[in-house]
């Protein structure tokens, strides 16, 4: 009880930390709770809080943490709840399972963290009580209706399921299901990064209020937070489905990566078979040290496989070669961003639809810059475009030779 007391009294004076925006959230308790909008908007920084008072203020609780892969909740969401912890000086009251990326409260409550490629932890989990998947774009109806119907805990406050989301699509399931009828017990809340300002550095508002001179749709979804119109499409020619994550499968394998911190670094495995191009297998993530990339490179590529990387960044292809791996640089040139393009048209693309989430969300919204006349340009509008920059190094060589070889590699 003393412990209890504490914790109480700290929080009453951590107030300023709240955005103003989604304080009347804080006790909300629809069982669906929508949250989305812009880029920027402190939405998945609240929601983190938010579990985590609510965690420390009632026992039995057990959330589920959750994206469509894993893996991806290392580096994104199991991160943030460990730093606003760290932040708010609570460590010595929580432990944390790192390996099995689970955090408890001494009061019993948990945080599991979890992905929906992960169906036998996911069945393996009784009484949830609270449930929020990031990035719900990512996620298919179905994963959806799986997931609620394991939402039905025992404990002292009403069970609750959080979607957080930026609009990309209006073809979206989330805004036929939650947008077009009004749901029963749900709340919607739509921010943008306006309502974040005071918690955003200047150069970040640049990069955002810059998406007017971009791409109106762009500017559309992660400036103002609304549902996107798809259009200027680069690419047409792709399919999401499951595809064999062996490399034996395949006639030849292609790696490309593209460097990053505040973006994301991506990694993709590109399989080609018959002349089609196969993308089995992703690494996408926030945040990561050289140290923390290498490191999951080499769990997807062996030291003598050759992986072409964005040249601009020397020195981190350089720690990736004194590392063992085979890492070459881009051949950029005035018209490589076309010629990748016009390569990657020509060819059938299949996304694995369970490995490789940042991919598709990224290749569905990939498009073309227009000029202020409505003027398509053959420039890709500069923006969420990390694993679209891996699968033009990957398939670099490829273009070059002007050929895909059809001999099987004996692996």
């Amino acid at each position: 009880m003393a412990n209890d007391t504490v914790i109480d009294i700290r929080f009453k004076s951590k107030a300023q930390e709240f955005n103003d925006a989604y304080i009347p959230y804080l006790k909300n308790q629809t069982r669906y709770e929508i949250f989305y909008g812009g880029a920027g908007s402190g939405k998945s920084y609240f929601i983190a809080q938010r579990i985590l008072l609510d965690i420390m203020q009632n026992k039995k609780q057990k959330v589920i943490v959750a994206r469509k892969v894993a893996r991806t909740n290392r580096h994104s969401t199991y991160a943030l709840l460990l730093s606003i912890i760290y932040k708010w000086n609570l460590n010595k009251f929580f432990r944390v399972n790192k390996s099995e990326l689970e955090i408890t409260f001494i009061n019993g409550s948990q945080i599991i963290f979890s992905g929906l490629d992960d169906v036998e932890k996911l069945k393996s989990i009784a009484n949830i009580t609270g449930i929020w998947v990031e990035e719900a774009s990512e996620i298919t109806k179905e994963d959806f209706m799986q997931l609620d119907l394991r939402l039905r805990g025992v404990s002292d406050k009403p069970n609750w399921f959080v979607l957080s989301f930026n609009p990309i699509s209006q073809m979206s399931w989330l805004k036929s299901h939650f947008f077009n009828k009004p749901v029963d017990n749900c709340s919607i809340l739509k921010t943008t990064y306006k309502d974040n300002l005071r918690f955003l550095d200047l150069d970040y508002v640049r990069v955002i209020e810059n998406l007017i001179n971009e791409d109106e749709n762009y500017h559309r979804v992660y400036a103002l937070g609304e549902w996107g119109v798809l259009g200027n499409l680069i690419l047409t020619n792709w399919v999401a489905e499951r595809v064999p994550g062996e490399k034996r499968f395949y006639d030849q394998v292609v790696y490309g990566m593209d460097f990053g911190f505040n973006h994301a670094s991506a990694f993709l495995s590109v399989g080609i078979k018959d002349g089609e191009l196969y993308i089995f297998d992703e690494i996408y993530e926030r945040g990561l040290t050289n140290t923390d990339l290498i490191q999951a490179v080499k769990a997807k590529a062996s030291s003598g496989e050759r992986i072409v990387a964005d040249n601009a960044e020397p020195d981190r292809i350089e720690e990736f070669r004194r590392s063992g791996m085979l890492v070459v640089p881009a051949k950029k040139g005035p018209d490589s961003v076309k010629a990748g393009i016009d390569f990657l048209r020509r060819h059938r693309i299949h996304v694995d639809s369970s490995r490789c989430p940042n991919t598709i969300a990224e290749i569905q919204t990939w498009k073309y810059k227009e000029d202020k006349d409505g003027n398509v340009l053959e420039e890709p509008v500069p923006f969420k475009d990390d694993a679209m920059a891996a699968l033009r190094y990957a398939t670099e060589s490829l273009r070059n030779d002007n050929t895909i070889r059809s001999g099987r590699i004996d692996w």
